[in-house]
Protein backbone atom coordinates (compact mmCIF):
# COMPACT_ATOMS: atom_id res chain seq x y z
CA UNK A 1 0.00 0.00 0.00
CA UNK A 2 2.73 2.50 0.59
CA UNK A 3 4.86 1.59 -2.30
CA UNK A 4 1.66 1.88 -4.28
CA UNK A 5 0.52 5.55 -2.50
CA UNK A 6 4.04 6.53 -3.26
CA UNK A 7 3.97 5.97 -7.07
CA UNK A 8 0.58 7.07 -7.58
CA UNK A 9 1.07 9.97 -5.63
CA UNK A 10 3.72 11.34 -7.86
CA UNK A 11 2.25 9.55 -10.90
CA UNK A 12 -0.75 12.51 -10.33
CA UNK A 13 2.11 15.55 -9.43
CA UNK A 14 4.15 14.75 -12.94
CA UNK A 15 1.03 14.38 -14.86
CA UNK A 16 -0.05 17.75 -13.37
CA UNK A 17 3.28 19.78 -14.36
CA UNK A 18 4.42 17.44 -17.69
CA UNK A 19 0.79 16.19 -19.46
CA UNK A 20 -2.25 18.84 -18.38
CA UNK A 21 -0.49 22.32 -19.00
CA UNK A 22 -0.28 20.69 -22.86
CA UNK A 23 -4.06 20.09 -23.08
CA UNK A 24 -6.14 22.79 -24.66
CA UNK A 25 -9.51 24.50 -23.84
CA UNK A 26 -12.41 22.96 -21.61
CA UNK A 27 -10.03 19.70 -21.37
CA UNK A 28 -7.42 21.21 -19.57
CA UNK A 29 -9.34 21.81 -16.51
CA UNK A 30 -11.03 18.30 -16.42
CA UNK A 31 -7.29 16.72 -16.69
CA UNK A 32 -6.28 19.02 -13.68
CA UNK A 33 -9.06 17.54 -11.63
CA UNK A 34 -8.19 14.00 -12.97
CA UNK A 35 -4.73 14.88 -11.71
CA UNK A 36 -6.26 16.04 -8.10
CA UNK A 37 -8.02 12.81 -7.67
CA UNK A 38 -5.46 10.39 -8.92
CA UNK A 39 -3.49 12.78 -5.95
CA UNK A 40 -6.05 12.24 -3.12
CA UNK A 41 -6.28 8.47 -3.46
CA UNK A 42 -2.45 8.14 -3.83
CA UNK A 43 -1.74 10.45 -0.89
CA UNK A 44 -4.53 9.03 1.27
CA UNK A 45 -3.41 5.58 0.19
CA UNK A 46 0.08 6.39 1.47
CA UNK A 47 -0.68 7.75 4.39
CA UNK A 48 -2.28 4.62 5.24
CA UNK A 49 0.33 2.96 4.31
CA UNK A 50 2.62 4.55 6.03
CA UNK A 51 0.86 4.05 9.14
CA UNK A 52 1.31 -0.12 8.59
CA UNK A 53 4.62 0.12 7.38
CA UNK A 54 5.78 1.86 10.34
CA UNK A 55 4.28 -0.25 12.96
CA UNK A 56 5.59 -3.04 11.38
CA UNK A 57 8.96 -2.07 11.29
CA UNK A 58 8.34 -0.84 15.08
CA UNK A 59 7.78 -4.68 16.23
CA UNK A 60 10.74 -6.00 14.63
CA UNK A 61 12.80 -2.83 16.10
CA UNK A 62 12.20 -2.57 19.38
CA UNK A 63 12.68 -5.24 22.56
CA UNK A 64 9.55 -7.02 23.69
CA UNK A 65 10.63 -7.14 27.31
CA UNK A 66 11.04 -3.14 27.33
CA UNK A 67 7.41 -1.16 28.12
CA UNK A 68 5.88 0.46 25.09
CA UNK A 69 7.13 4.02 26.67
CA UNK A 70 10.66 3.19 25.81
CA UNK A 71 9.96 2.84 22.27
CA UNK A 72 9.40 6.93 22.08
CA UNK A 73 13.66 6.54 22.07
CA UNK A 74 13.33 5.41 19.07
CA UNK A 75 11.40 7.86 17.53
CA UNK A 76 13.49 10.78 18.97
CA UNK A 77 17.06 9.49 18.95
CA UNK A 78 17.31 7.55 16.23
CA UNK A 79 17.95 8.34 12.37
CA UNK A 80 15.54 5.91 11.46
CA UNK A 81 12.82 7.43 13.86
CA UNK A 82 13.72 10.82 11.98
CA UNK A 83 12.48 9.56 8.43
CA UNK A 84 9.31 8.16 9.90
CA UNK A 85 8.39 11.81 11.95
CA UNK A 86 9.78 13.46 8.59
CA UNK A 87 7.49 10.86 6.51
CA UNK A 88 4.34 11.32 8.93
CA UNK A 89 4.71 15.15 8.79
CA UNK A 90 5.16 14.98 4.76
CA UNK A 91 2.23 12.49 3.97
CA UNK A 92 -0.42 14.11 5.88
CA UNK A 93 0.51 17.67 4.33
CA UNK A 94 0.35 16.33 0.78
CA UNK A 95 -2.94 15.10 1.45
CA UNK A 96 -3.63 18.26 3.00
CA UNK A 97 -1.95 20.09 -0.32
CA UNK A 98 -4.35 18.09 -2.25
CA UNK A 99 -7.35 18.58 -0.82
CA UNK A 100 -6.98 22.68 -1.15
CA UNK A 101 -5.55 21.62 -4.76
CA UNK A 102 -9.92 20.13 -5.15
CA UNK A 103 -10.94 23.16 -3.56
CA UNK A 104 -13.20 24.75 -5.83
CA UNK A 105 -14.25 27.76 -3.44
CA UNK A 106 -10.18 28.98 -2.88
CA UNK A 107 -8.96 30.66 -5.77
CA UNK A 108 -6.46 29.99 -8.62
CA UNK A 109 -3.03 31.33 -6.64
CA UNK A 110 -4.00 29.17 -3.71
CA UNK A 111 -4.66 25.64 -5.68
CA UNK A 112 -1.55 26.68 -7.46
CA UNK A 113 0.19 27.04 -4.85
CA UNK A 114 -1.03 23.74 -2.91
CA UNK A 115 0.09 21.57 -6.30
CA UNK A 116 3.22 23.08 -5.77
CA UNK A 117 3.76 22.09 -2.35
CA UNK A 118 1.98 18.41 -2.79
CA UNK A 119 3.91 18.06 -5.40
CA UNK A 120 7.30 18.91 -3.66
CA UNK A 121 6.43 16.62 -1.03
CA UNK A 122 5.55 13.58 -3.15
CA UNK A 123 9.03 14.21 -4.97
CA UNK A 124 11.23 14.05 -1.79
CA UNK A 125 8.85 11.22 -0.47
CA UNK A 126 9.97 9.20 -3.34
CA UNK A 127 13.57 9.57 -1.69
CA UNK A 128 12.23 7.31 1.20
CA UNK A 129 12.69 3.72 -0.41
CA UNK A 130 16.26 4.39 -1.12
CA UNK A 131 17.49 5.80 2.43
CA UNK A 132 15.59 2.82 4.29
CA UNK A 133 16.11 -0.20 2.07
CA UNK A 134 18.90 -1.97 0.53
CA UNK A 135 20.38 0.33 -1.86
CA UNK A 136 21.26 2.53 2.01
CA UNK A 137 23.21 -0.64 2.91
CA UNK A 138 25.63 -1.07 -0.12
CA UNK A 139 28.96 -0.37 1.42
CA UNK A 140 31.32 2.01 -1.05
CA UNK A 141 28.33 2.83 -3.44
CA UNK A 142 25.70 4.60 -1.69
CA UNK A 143 26.53 7.64 -3.75
CA UNK A 144 25.46 5.38 -6.87
CA UNK A 145 22.63 3.33 -5.60
CA UNK A 146 20.69 5.65 -3.35
CA UNK A 147 20.64 8.21 -6.17
CA UNK A 148 19.74 5.21 -8.98
CA UNK A 149 16.91 3.83 -6.58
CA UNK A 150 15.16 7.29 -6.17
CA UNK A 151 15.06 7.60 -9.76
CA UNK A 152 14.07 4.03 -10.27
CA UNK A 153 10.57 5.55 -8.04
CA UNK A 154 10.46 8.67 -9.65
CA UNK A 155 10.34 6.47 -13.66
CA UNK A 156 7.62 4.35 -11.77
CA UNK A 157 5.77 6.99 -10.04
CA UNK A 158 5.81 8.95 -13.86
CA UNK A 159 4.66 5.92 -15.77
CA UNK A 160 2.43 3.48 -13.50
CA UNK A 161 0.83 6.59 -11.82
CA UNK A 162 0.22 8.29 -14.80
CA UNK A 163 -1.21 5.92 -16.62
CA UNK A 164 -3.81 5.90 -14.03
CA UNK A 165 -4.03 9.30 -14.29
CA UNK A 166 -4.90 8.70 -17.96
CA UNK A 167 -7.39 6.60 -17.32
CA UNK A 168 -9.23 8.50 -14.75
CA UNK A 169 -8.85 11.68 -17.17
CA UNK A 170 -10.62 9.18 -19.80
CA UNK A 171 -13.65 7.81 -17.25
CA UNK A 172 -14.29 11.87 -16.14
CA UNK A 173 -14.48 12.68 -19.75
CA UNK A 174 -16.70 9.70 -21.03
CA UNK A 175 -18.90 10.42 -18.16
CA UNK A 176 -19.27 14.06 -18.39
CA UNK A 177 -19.25 13.98 -22.60
CA UNK A 178 -19.64 10.59 -23.63
CA UNK A 179 -16.43 11.28 -25.47
CA UNK A 180 -13.52 9.62 -23.70
CA UNK A 181 -11.52 8.60 -27.23
CA UNK A 182 -10.96 12.15 -28.07
CA UNK A 183 -9.32 13.26 -24.46
CA UNK A 184 -7.39 9.86 -25.20
CA UNK A 185 -6.30 10.85 -28.30
CA UNK A 186 -4.72 14.41 -27.15
CA UNK A 187 -3.43 13.42 -24.14
CA UNK A 188 -1.56 10.09 -24.57
CA UNK A 189 0.69 11.78 -27.29
CA UNK A 190 2.19 13.97 -24.36
CA UNK A 191 1.67 10.59 -22.14
CA UNK A 192 3.51 8.75 -24.49
CA UNK A 193 7.29 10.54 -23.93
CA UNK A 194 6.77 10.28 -20.47
CA UNK A 195 6.41 6.65 -20.35
CA UNK A 196 9.17 5.74 -22.88
CA UNK A 197 11.29 7.86 -20.68
CA UNK A 198 10.74 6.59 -17.38
CA UNK A 199 10.48 3.19 -18.59
CA UNK A 200 14.33 3.45 -20.05
CA UNK A 201 15.13 4.89 -16.55
CA UNK A 202 13.54 2.05 -15.22
CA UNK A 203 15.27 -0.64 -16.54
CA UNK A 204 18.68 1.15 -16.68
CA UNK A 205 18.39 1.73 -12.77
CA UNK A 206 16.46 -1.81 -12.28
CA UNK A 207 19.87 -3.10 -14.03
CA UNK A 208 22.06 -1.36 -11.91
CA UNK A 209 20.45 -2.62 -8.62
CA UNK A 210 20.22 -6.16 -9.35
CA UNK A 211 24.17 -5.77 -10.21
CA UNK A 212 24.65 -3.68 -7.34
CA UNK A 213 22.26 -6.17 -4.81
CA UNK A 214 23.21 -9.94 -6.29
CA UNK A 215 26.09 -11.49 -5.98
CA UNK A 216 26.43 -13.50 -8.94
CA UNK A 217 24.02 -14.85 -11.88
CA UNK A 218 23.77 -18.45 -9.52
CA UNK A 219 22.14 -16.25 -6.72
CA UNK A 220 19.34 -15.74 -9.00
CA UNK A 221 18.19 -19.07 -8.48
CA UNK A 222 19.98 -19.95 -5.66
CA UNK A 223 18.47 -17.39 -3.37
CA UNK A 224 15.24 -16.19 -2.31
CA UNK A 225 15.89 -12.71 -3.28
CA UNK A 226 16.96 -13.67 -6.71
CA UNK A 227 14.23 -16.26 -7.56
CA UNK A 228 11.85 -13.16 -6.47
CA UNK A 229 13.58 -10.57 -8.76
CA UNK A 230 13.09 -12.81 -11.72
CA UNK A 231 9.30 -12.82 -10.77
CA UNK A 232 9.58 -9.13 -10.70
CA UNK A 233 11.35 -8.49 -13.90
CA UNK A 234 9.22 -11.23 -15.33
CA UNK A 235 6.14 -9.17 -14.50
CA UNK A 236 8.40 -6.24 -15.82
CA UNK A 237 8.31 -7.61 -19.47
CA UNK A 238 4.85 -8.50 -19.41
CA UNK A 239 3.73 -4.48 -18.34
CA UNK A 240 6.29 -3.59 -20.88
CA UNK A 241 4.93 -5.85 -24.16
CA UNK A 242 1.10 -4.34 -23.32
CA UNK A 243 2.58 -0.68 -23.10
CA UNK A 244 4.14 -1.83 -26.14
CA UNK A 245 0.79 -2.74 -27.70
CA UNK A 246 -1.12 0.31 -26.26
CA UNK A 247 1.45 2.33 -27.61
CA UNK A 248 1.61 1.03 -31.86
CA UNK A 249 -1.27 -0.83 -32.27
CA UNK A 250 -3.99 0.47 -29.95
CA UNK A 251 -3.43 4.16 -30.19
CA UNK A 252 -3.52 4.46 -33.66
CA UNK A 253 -6.58 2.65 -33.65
CA UNK A 254 -8.36 5.58 -31.53
CA UNK A 255 -9.77 7.77 -34.03
CA UNK A 256 -11.76 5.00 -35.22
CA UNK A 257 -15.47 3.85 -33.99
CA UNK A 258 -14.98 2.70 -30.57
CA UNK A 259 -11.54 3.07 -30.73
CA UNK A 260 -11.17 3.69 -26.83
CA UNK A 261 -12.56 0.98 -25.72
CA UNK A 262 -9.73 -2.11 -26.49
CA UNK A 263 -6.66 0.82 -25.01
CA UNK A 264 -9.09 1.51 -22.27
CA UNK A 265 -9.18 -2.27 -21.34
CA UNK A 266 -5.49 -2.97 -22.45
CA UNK A 267 -4.44 -0.33 -19.97
CA UNK A 268 -6.06 -1.49 -17.46
CA UNK A 269 -4.74 -4.89 -18.11
CA UNK A 270 -1.17 -3.19 -18.13
CA UNK A 271 -2.23 -1.31 -14.41
CA UNK A 272 -3.19 -3.98 -12.85
CA UNK A 273 0.06 -6.36 -13.65
CA UNK A 274 2.15 -3.22 -12.67
CA UNK A 275 0.72 -3.28 -9.50
CA UNK A 276 0.87 -7.16 -9.37
CA UNK A 277 5.21 -5.80 -9.69
CA UNK A 278 4.65 -2.91 -7.10
CA UNK A 279 4.07 -6.30 -4.40
CA UNK A 280 6.88 -7.91 -5.78
CA UNK A 281 8.64 -4.93 -4.81
CA UNK A 282 7.83 -4.12 -1.83
CA UNK A 283 8.73 -7.77 -0.78
CA UNK A 284 12.22 -7.86 -2.29
CA UNK A 285 12.46 -4.72 -0.01
CA UNK A 286 12.05 -6.84 2.97
CA UNK A 287 14.12 -9.90 2.00
CA UNK A 288 17.91 -9.84 2.60
CA UNK A 289 19.95 -10.61 -0.63
CA UNK A 290 21.65 -13.16 1.45
CA UNK A 291 19.32 -15.15 2.24
CA UNK A 292 19.09 -18.55 0.45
Amino acid sequence: MFFAGLITTWGAASSRWLIAPRVLGRRRHSVIAAARTVGLVGSTALVAGAGLLFWRQLRQFRDPFLPWQEDASLLLATNWGLSWRLTAIGAVVTVTAFIFAASDGRGSELRRAAWIVASSLAGAMCAFPAFNGHSAAVEGLRWLSIPADYLHVLAAGSWIGGLFFVLIAELRERRQTGRGNALLAEVLPHFTPVALIAGALLIGTGVLASWLHVASLDALVSTRYGRILLTKVGLVVVVLILGAVNWRVLTPRLWGVGGARPLRRNAIRELTIAHAVILIAALLAQTSPLED
